[in-house]
């Protein structure tokens, strides 16, 4: 997705829907009605429609330093009034305790998708119109040094329920890096004028550690809020902001940033195939030095590039970062010029490929080729393909499966070291993404194509990013990659458990839509890198 297609003139579609859970007969809600109150996994979506469930334990499975995340769902048939909800501490082995400070609330914010994303053929199709939960509405905001509260249209408790609509909220459970291996138990309660009702949260502790920087790198820029404040949100949850300013990684670096991007760009892109002279070695060196950092500084300067000719250009613009220094990144497909930028080595070193230009290029050689001269391909997902239909794609109305399986399993299995979205906070201008998230492109809607986050102002947090679910799905994969990344350095373990990651995605397109069988991938993985 070029970057500068933000200059298109783009259509915002406004809700057609009706039956909007704010939309509903709040005045009608009888508070003396039942509360009904259950426990979910995190890739369960609960739309306002979902009937409610059976309150059994919520099983949680986690390494230190990993996120957990699950759902509390509340429901009444008259409605609910006043509802919130609280976590308590997790008791462990020995005294053991993960405080309840470790446990991060927000309710879900339901988006209307009245023109769903396409469908371009097979199973992986589109949800279809509906209410979407997405943006995440942090129970903490009053807590934040941003907090405006006149500023709040959208709060997150107490909230009132409308008869017969269902309302979810996330919880995200950190591990901390030093919580004993064993067994945690604790539990939610949600309170309305209705009632109380509590459920039980068990936490089975593995006894291994995930690293605090992310082993698969990604980019995800900030078009519109470029504060320290928002990037830590992106790292908070394993992603990449990129760009950095050099006043901004004091504080971004010890939150996980394995990368800094320059942002110095050819102004060659999917629209304009014209790229600007090669910037001499010193432009780069300078810009590197500033930064002060020991962590890969890239340049990504020019954006899907395929149809053009500009091998000779990006060899150019590769030879001078090289000598500063600095890494190319490109989405452009490898090819045989572009692996030698005069002195040996690859002019691109991270080739970003889309699934058609995977399926390209592994087909003809230039895959293995690209690899085999230490070159790294990542993953990137825009719009949906009509080649490719089948590979993970990120609108709101899919599976949550697309995005967990593609920073995760998906990336160890076809290879992918890396993962980018084209942007993190893209809306048009006087488009309220707190309503709409429609992007359209070329006549079509594609269903927050290049928006993760939501911005602060509405819920009393200007100059920063609130997450969205399908954030927090990427995130999840990225620590789904780290098991694997563990697993390798165990030959003897790789070789017992190494067969279920390939089981899971046999191929770009054949990936597992299930999420029982991700889960119990990576249980397995799990206890076998918990044994001493």
């Amino acid at each position: 997705m070029s970057w500068l297609r933000r200059s298109r003139l783009l259509l915002v579609l406004l809700p057609a829907l009706t039956g909007c859970p704010a939309m509903s007969p709040l005045a009608a809600i009888d508070p003396s009605g039942p509360l009904r109150v259950w426990a979910v996994s995190s890739l369960e979506r609960v739309m306002p429609e979902t009937p409610p469930q059976e309150n059994k334990p919520i099983e949680l499975f986690a390494a230190r330093g990993e996120y957990e995340s699950f759902q509390v769902v509340v429901f009444g048939p008259k409605g609910l009034r006043g509802v919130n909800l609280q976590v308590s501490d997790l008791s462990g082995p020995g005294g053991a305790v993960i405080a309840k400070d470790h446990l991060s609330l927000y309710r879900e914010h339901y988006l209307p998708v009245s023109t769903p994303s396409p469908h371009r053929g097979g199973p992986n199709r589109p949800l279809g119109k509906g209410w979407y939960p997405d943006a995440l509405i942090p129970f903490d905001s009053s807590t934040r040094p941003q907090y405006t509260p006149d500023a709040v249209v959208y709060g997150s408790v107490p909230i009132d329920v409308a008869p017969g609509n269902t309302q979810a909220f996330w919880i995200d459970l950190y591990v901390p890096r030093e919580a004993p291996p064993g067994l945690y138990t604790g539990q939610y309660t949600v309170s309305a004028a209705n009632g109380q009702a509590q459920g039980e949260i068990r936490l089975r502790v593995w006894n291994f550690e995930l690293p605090v920087r992310p082993t698969l790198q990604s980019f995800a820029p900030l078009w519109f809020t470029h504060t320290t404040a928002a990037k830590l949100e992106l790292l908070r949850n394993r992603i990449q902001p990129g760009r950095v300013q050099p006043k901004q990684l004091q504080l971004l670096s010890p939150a996980g940033l394995n990368l800094v991007e320059l942002g110095i760009g050819a102004g060659a892109n999917y629209h304009n195939c014209q790229a600007n002279p090669a910037p001499p070695p010193e432009v780069f060196r300078k810009a590197k030095e500033a930064l002060n950092t020991d962590l890969p500084v890239y340049d990504f300067a020019f954006d899907e590039v395929d149809h053009c000719d500009l091998s000779q250009a990006l060899r150019d613009w590769g030879r001078s970062m090289h000598q500063a220094g600095v890494l190319q990144i490109a989405t452009v497909s490898p090819t045989p010029e572009l692996l030698d930028d005069g002195s040996g080595r690859p002019a691109v070193d991270v080739f970003v490929l889309n699934a058609a230009m995977y399926e390209k290029a592994k087909a003809n050689g230039m895959l293995d080729a690209a690899r085999a001269k230490g070159a790294r391909i990542w993953y990137y997902s825009a719009l949906v393909l009509s080649e490719t239909p089948g590979a993970p794609n990120w609108q709101l109305d899919v599976a949550p499966m697309n995005f967990r399986i593609s920073s995760g399993f998906f990336a160890q299995a076809l290879g992918f070291s890396g993962i980018l979205d084209w942007a993190a906070d893209y809306v048009t201008k006087g488009q309220d993404p707190w309503q709409d998230v429609s992007y359209l492109e070329n006549k079509t809607v594609y269903q927050a194509d290049g928006l993760l986050v939501y911005p602060g102002d509405k819920v009393g947090l200007p100059g920063t990013v609130v997450p969205s679910m399908r954030l927090k799905w990427l995130r999840d994969g990225v620590e789904d990659y780290e098991y694997v990344e563990l697993l390798k350095k165990n030959p003897k373990l790789y070789a017992q458990y190494g067969w279920r990651v390939e089981r899971l995605v046999p191929g770009l397109e054949s990936w597992s839509p299930n999420p029982a069988e991700l889960e119990a991938t990576r249980r397995a993985i799990g206890e076998a890198l918990s044994q001493p």
